[in-house]
């Protein structure tokens, strides 16, 4: 409410209590005329003035107004990490795939590429023939198991790649496989033999989750189980249907990937390594892990 002036336009017996833009002098006029204050708006000047009988709680309440809202709008959280632009190689990795499926054949009685590159337990665990784990990934028993792996892989891991960087991308996609094919053989009473590069898959769908849940500020509840849900969803719906299905490969891969993402997010080795320049080498070196593996094992 806006308080009386004398015969020559003026405010009599006032005070200022508030100086600022006219925006801010708006806000502030709404206050004291929400707590029945008088006051005079002196556009010119952009000042809000009072009685002076009413000064002290015209200041008292305008001082409460601006605690309460020094912290608003709240700040954003964190934005996520924007997609790299670089060209991704996971079309070419995947025909890469397909060639080498092409050059072995799928998973028959005597194929000599099996015999020497799939992940066999007591090869792994009682004779120390530690390639197989990188050399499994390469193996498909099937065309169908092929296709299967592209098709679900290609999307999320064109994804991940999109978001930390392709070099760094493969190369966590063979080392998280790699692990992933160790716990799933560790855990095991009896021998065990596998094949496919779907480890590596849900490895990546793991670090996804994992990147997620490390961005989550707040720790919340719902911050905590949505990404979790999501993953575990996603393991459910895509690696535990079919009869020849390695649910044990594709739970620990999902399992190390979540480990190796939301621990390489919050330790800052993610962000380290997403940069444009360590890229290049890092998917070399991702190349090299099967080539080394397999030179190994036909030695």
């Amino acid at each position: 409410m806006q308080t009386n002036l004398n015969d020559h336009g003026a405010p009599t017996d006032l005070v200022v209590v508030a100086q600022g833009t006219p925006d801010e002098m708006e806000s502030l006029a709404l206050v004291l005329e929400a707590v029945g204050i008088p006051f005079h708006s002196d556009q010119n000047a952009d000042q809000l003035l009072v009685p002076f009988a009413h000064a002290p709680d015209a200041l008292f309440h305008l001082g409460e107004y601006r605690r309460e809202n020094a912290r608003w709008p709240s700040r954003p959280p964190p934005a996520s990490s924007p997609l790299s632009a670089q060209a991704q190689p996971t079309v070419p990795v995947l025909l890469l795939l397909a060639l080498f499926f092409d050059l072995t054949g799928p998973w028959t009685p005597g194929n000599a590429w099996f015999l020497r590159g799939s992940l066999d337990s007591t090869a792994v665990i009682g004779h120390g023939e530690w390639w197989r784990l990188f050399t499994a990934l390469t193996l498909h028993a099937d065309l169908a198991h092929l296709a299967g792996n592209c098709l679900i892989g290609g999307t999320v891991i064109h994804l991940l790649g999109r978001m930390i960087g392709f070099g760094q991308c493969w190369l966590m996609l063979v080392l998280t496989g790699a692990l992933g094919n160790l716990a799933n053989i560790c855990m095991r009473q009896q021998p065990h033999l596998a094949v496919g590069f779907s480890t590596s898959v849900f490895a990546a769908i793991g670090m996804l989750t994992g990147l997620q849940l490390a961005r989550s500020s707040s720790r919340s509840a719902k911050e905590l189980l949505l990404p979790l849900g999501a993953g575990a969803g996603l393991l459910a719906f895509l690696g535990s249907e079919g009869v020849r299905t390695d649910l044990g490969a594709h739970l620990f891969g999902f399992a190390c990937g979540l480990a190796c993402g939301w621990s390489g997010k919050r330790c800052g080795l993610i962000a380290h390594l997403q940069a444009p320049g360590w890229q290049v080498p890092l998917f070399l070196l991702a190349l090299a892990a099967p080539i080394a593996a397999w030179m190994r094992a036909l030695a």
